[in-house]
C-alpha cells in the first residue's frame, strides 16, 4: 500500500514539473518570430529590463528609412559563421517607427559575446531583427550594436519563422 502511495505521488510530481517546464522549453526558440523577414531598427532605449531567461530593451524607432550605410555593421565572426550576410542581404526595410521591445539573448551569452555593457535609456542601438509572428511592436534580433560593437544575438541556424511557438 505504501509503496502504490509513493509510486503515484512520484507520478504526479512528475506529470507537475513536465507541464511546468514547457513553457521554459518554449520560450527559448526562433519560432515565435518571422525570420524571413528581417528589419533594420535603429533609436533610443526607452526602458530596459536586464533579467534572465532573456533582457528586454525597448527602443523608439523613429525613422522608417533604411539609412545609407545600414550595411556596414560591425558583424562578430561568429555571426558571419552562422551565414549572417544572407540575413542582411534579405533586409528590405527598416522597422516601422514606434516603440519596439527587443528580446535578448540571456545575460551570461551576452557577456561571453561581448556585450561592452547593460544598455541605458537614452543609449542608441542598433539591431538586424525579426518582427514577432504575433506581437505588435516586439522582434528578436540576431546582432545588436551598442558604443559600436557588435553584440551576436543568435548561436544556431534560423529556422523557418512563425510557428506559433509561444515567446514565454
Amino acid at each position: 500500500m505504501k509503496r502504490t502511495m509513493t509510486r503515484r505521488v512520484a507520478i504526479a510530481v512528475s506529470s507537475v514539473a513536465m507541464t511546468l517546464g514547457w513553457p521554459a522549453l518554449a520560450h527559448h526558440g526562433w519560432g515565435y518570430y518571422d525570420t524571413a523577414t528581417p528589419l533594420y531598427f535603429s533609436g533610443r532605449v526607452v526602458t530596459v529590463t536586464w533579467r534572465n531567461p532573456h533582457p528586454q530593451v525597448t527602443i523608439e524607432v523613429e525613422a522608417n528609412t533604411l539609412p545609407r550605410n545600414w550595411n556596414t555593421l560591425p558583424i562578430p565572426p561568429e555571426l558571419a559563421e552562422l551565414d549572417f550576410a544572407k540575413t542582411l542581404a534579405a533586409v528590405r526595410a527598416s522597422a516601422p517607427p514606434g516603440r519596439w521591445t527587443l528580446d535578448l539573448a540571456p545575460i551570461n551569452r551576452l557577456e561571453r559575446w561581448g556585450m561592452p555593457r547593460e544598455p541605458r535609456p537614452g543609449d542608441r542601438l542598433q539591431a538586424i531583427g525579426f518582427p514577432s509572428c504575433n506581437d505588435r511592436h516586439v522582434a528578436r534580433p540576431a546582432l545588436i550594436v551598442l558604443d559600436g560593437v557588435g553584440v551576436r544575438q543568435q548561436s544556431v541556424a534560423l529556422p523557418a519563422g512563425c510557428s506559433g511557438t509561444p515567446r514565454g
